[in-house]
């Protein structure tokens, strides 16, 4: 069954789609919620450091780095849409905002490793065009045993949407019948149901005719053959067909592709997909992110722990009844405390300890080197330099040297963008037709 298919794919990516969502969670600082167990009980890191009465403490690196790959990206987009959405797809790209969606893409590619839009031709609040959509990897799906970076392996590939009654009726009522059976959906108080759309590239029988007066060869189905009396050759054909299919696997709609390059609306990237895997830029800085956090918590767990301004009052130095005013003074920058002296009792004095030196301090600075190297993101990608002394020469061969450690993650992404632009272009041309 279809369905059972769909589900399968979908499945397949359950690894992926719970990293993405660790991934999210680290950039965007929601970075104690790993579950650990302790005694039993499954609980995030973040309840059980309350537990044990320090704070979670975390200092977001990874949302600056990103950050930074996002300016660095910025700088050279201008260059990148003159080269391939100039003169006919101009109109698409500011239609769509192009510049600001690939810059929101390229945050997800480097949070999740996959970015995916949907090209269509149609009306969009009732303006007629070629329309981009961002696809959320959640509810996105394909053959897993697809190997090919480029994506030409693929046989299945497809989404879940969400659907109002609005959007069921635009999309699946054609009658008078259909709007009845609708609004029966809809009446028992859902406001969404899952539709899933996939397209499959299937083997089906096909049958070459050719329009000598049009001095052209069609390739129609066998009913659309069967009444023209024309010069026929039955073949198989390789075809992509969509089918659109309710909860319970029944089809909505289906057909062969409509577009004019014969395949799926889908553009996607994976990064690297070697061996059909996918590891993202930001799950690459996790491990020295927590070990950060770690040690900045330990650092003000110490401090909290170090005596720090004890009040010493030997016994019978003063009256108990005076200890509270005694330690608010104390505490004053201009306090007096009046009591008693006896010489034979010491006076009052204050006591505090200096923390140890556990290299807390060092091994930061190792981590921040190491998140550096890691992401190759460097000082002077994140505008520092290295000193007034630094030539001009020196300086740009450091930012070159810098941008080519990013090179090879941003020309992927440069190739998504060749490749959208590419659909946009078949698209303009099924509508010029």
């Amino acid at each position: 069954m279809l369905l059972h298919q769909c589900r399968e794919s979908f499945d397949s990516l359950s690894d992926f789609r719970a990293k993405r969502n660790r991934c999210r969670d680290y950039t965007f600082g929601r970075q104690w919620n790993d579950i650990i167990e302790v005694n039993g009980c499954r609980i995030t890191e973040y309840e059980y450091i309350l537990r044990e009465g320090n704070v979670p403490l975390k200092n977001n690196l990874i949302r600056r780095i990103v950050r930074n790959v996002l300016g660095v990206f910025r700088s050279r987009l201008p260059d990148i849409m003159n080269r391939y959405y100039s003169k006919e797809l101009e109109q698409v790209a500011a239609a769509n905002s192009l510049s600001e969606l690939f810059s929101r893409s390229l945050e997800e590619f480097l949070i999740s490793g996959m970015v995916v839009h949907r090209k269509r031709f149609g009306f969009n609040k009732a303006v007629p065009g070629i329309w981009t959509e961002i696809v959320s990897p959640s509810s996105f799906f394909f053959n897993t045993d697809a190997r090919d970076s480029r994506g030409w392996d693929i046989n299945l590939i497809g989404q879940i949407h969400k659907v109002d009654f609005n959007d069921w009726c635009r999309a699946f009522v054609k009658n008078r019948e259909d709007f009845s059976r609708a609004k029966k959906l809809f009446d028992g108080g859902l406001r969404h149901l899952n539709v899933t759309e996939v397209w499959r590239k299937e083997v089906v029988p096909r049958v070459l005719v050719h329009d000598r007066k049009a001095g052209l060869v069609r390739r129609l189905s066998e009913s659309q053959a069967k009444a023209l009396k024309m010069p026929k050759k039955w073949i198989l054909d390789e075809v992509w067909r969509y089918y659109f299919l309710s909860d319970d696997g029944s089809i909505l709609t289906e057909g062969d592709s409509p577009y004019i390059h014969g395949s799926h609306p889908y553009v996607m990237k994976c990064y690297p997909y070697l061996d059909g895997e996918i590891h993202s830029f930001v799950g690459d800085m996790i491990d020295q992110q927590r070990y950060t956090n770690r040690l900045i918590t330990m650092y003000d767990w110490v401090i909290r722990a170090s005596a720090k301004g004890v009040l010493l009052i030997p016994e019978g130095a003063v009256d108990p009844s005076n200890y509270q005013n005694i330690a608010d003074q104390w505490s004053r920058f201009n306090g007096v405390i009046v009591y008693k002296g006896d010489p034979m009792i010491p006076e009052p004095k204050q006591i505090s300890g200096n923390m140890s030196n556990l290299g807390i301090s060092e091994l930061l600075e190792i981590q921040l080197k190491m998140l550096e190297d890691v992401s190759g993101v460097n000082g002077i990608l994140q505008g520092n330099t290295s000193g007034g002394n630094v030539s001009g020469e020196l300086y740009n061969s450091q930012t070159t040297n810098a941008l080519n450690s990013l090179s090879d993650l941003l020309e992927t992404f440069t190739a998504f963008i060749r490749d959208s632009s590419l659909r946009d272009y078949s698209l303009l041309l099924k509508s010029k037709v």
